[in-house]
């Protein structure tokens, strides 16, 4: 079994929470060292076209990269990973639509929201000081890392659910007793309970009369001596569940 989430991200308070980030980090290091203006400078994501073209790419960049992550989680039955991940934008929404097993516990999908959210705003504050920054690009390396350890957690935490089946409740014979003759053959029909699985069986008193087997109408006796025996049609999940055919094997001539 499999269930569909949606995840709605906002653009714009991704973009709102890079600049802010980068924008702090500039004001501390002049803060620290009134010579690192210019590093300062290149430090803050700003809002000139040029950098707004450079954030939205990366926030699309890293969009892809966290649905290849989420990729790991999704259900793969009946169709391929790739149709079970899906991403567009209307407006300032980034929606983000997800086919998992209904092992998925639909309480985290807020929490796994705000996640997937945080994973592109510090993968892209990565990626925008990699050229400028070392020692904040390791950290906020770790700060990725650490998110998808996150994400992670809210996948698979429910118990596998135990299939449950319908098991009959009724069942019903046609005929109580069958005469047949050596070498003969008789089908015993049968019903059972409306939307129970088929798990009915029989048992055969003496083998040495009659040979019985399934057949897709019910089981077929054969005569094999002549004599008086009894077969038990039985449910294997209710041994209560049974009814007894008298079979008398007789000389038909």
């Amino acid at each position: 079994m499999e269930i569909t989430i949606l995840l709605q991200l906002s653009k714009s308070a991704i973009l709102a929470n890079v600049k802010g980030e980068t924008f702090l980090a500039g004001e501390i290091d002049k803060s620290v060292d009134q010579k690192a203006i210019a590093l300062a400078y290149h430090e803050q994501a700003g809002n000139d076209a040029y950098q707004e073209r450079l954030l939205s790419r990366g926030i699309e960049t890293n969009l892809e990269d966290l649905k290849t992550h989420l990729s790991d989680y999704l259900s793969s039955s009946g169709t391929t990973t790739a149709d079970n991940i899906g991403s567009v934008e209307e407006g300032d929404l980034i929606k983000i639509t997800l086919v998992v097993s209904d092992r998925f516990n639909q309480g985290y999908t807020n929490s796994l929201a705000k996640l997937a959210s945080k994973y592109i705003e510090e993968a892209t504050i990565m990626d925008w000081w990699k050229p400028i920054n070392e020692k904040r690009t390791s950290l906020y390396a770790q700060f990725v890392e650490r998110d998808l350890a996150a994400i992670k957690r809210c996948f698979n935490k429910t118990a596998p659910v135990a299939p449950t089946y319908k098991y009959p409740t009724s069942l019903d014979v046609m005929g109580s007793a069958i005469d047949i003759g050596i070498g003969e053959e008789h089908t015993v029909t049968y019903s059972i309970s409306d939307g129970a699985i088929d798990d009915i069986e029989v048992r055969i008193e003496d083998r040495n009369l009659i040979a019985a087997g399934r057949t897709s109408e019910g089981f077929t006796v054969i005569g094999k001596q002549y004599g008086h025996t009894w077969i038990q049609l039985y449910s294997r999940h209710n041994e209560q569940l049974a009814q007894t055919i008298h079979v008398y094997v007789t000389d038909q001539s």
